[in-house]
């Protein structure tokens, strides 16, 4: 009896957090597909370039440094990607 009350309690609070990491994924505008993309993007195809602040290697694409959270503009942007 207590392995199954276990089983169902672990089973009640996966499916709770399933529901609120899709919940935290719809609050930032991302759906299934922009996710997948996400981790396909991450595979290292796209250019990388240093952060103006910090040096940090970001993607050329950020508006925000991951590592130091500097927005970047894209006067910023280009002049890093035409420096490379």
């Amino acid at each position: 009896m207590e392995l199954i009350l276990i089983l169902l309690v672990f089973g009640i609070i996966a499916y709770l957090a399933v529901i609120i990491m899709r919940a935290f994924d719809r609050v930032a505008g991302r759906g299934s597909k922009q996710v997948s993309d996400g981790i396909r993007d991450s595979a290292g195809n796209e250019k990388r370039i240093p952060c103006p602040m910090c040096g940090e290697k970001i993607l050329s694409t950020a508006k925000l440094c991951r590592f130091c959270k500097t927005p970047l503009n894209d006067a910023t942007s280009n002049h890093n990607q035409s420096t490379d």
